[in-house]
């Protein structure tokens, strides 16, 4: 059976709600970045032993919150060493906007995955 986790950010507890119950049906492990934008220290080797990591973050005036981009920035570390090179990625956004904002949103947790040289 494949690993998963699902590491999200959420701000006002609608990105949490989405990231339980879809970590629920797939069997994933849950990661929650904190308000400082941080994750627990454990919750690395978890991301690192994973195949497939599925991005969460609410969608704040057309981006991510500077939570998910500090987590983002953080894993430059896993860049360097490639140690994410192949897992399949995956991730979602929510907004209480009307608009098209959150597809900003989507690309740049995409484009966070394809940095890391994994598969959207």
């Amino acid at each position: 059976m494949s690993k998963i986790a699902v590491v999200y950010y959420s701000g006002y507890g609608h990105t949490k709600v989405i990231a339980e119950t879809f970590a629920a049906e797939i069997d994933a492990t849950l990661i929650e970045i904190d308000q400082e934008g941080n994750i627990q220290d454990q919750d690395w080797d978890t991301l690192d032993a994973a195949d497939a990591i599925v991005f969460g973050a609410p969608t704040y005036m057309a981006n991510a919150p500077w939570q998910f981009k500090k987590f983002a920035d953080a894993s430059s570390k896993r860049w360097f060493t490639r140690a994410w090179t192949d897992k399949i990625f995956g991730g979602f956004t929510n907004s209480a906007s009307l608009n098209g904002d959150k597809q900003v949103t989507l690309i740049s947790l995409q484009t966070l995955a394809s940095q890391h040289g994994g598969i959207w």
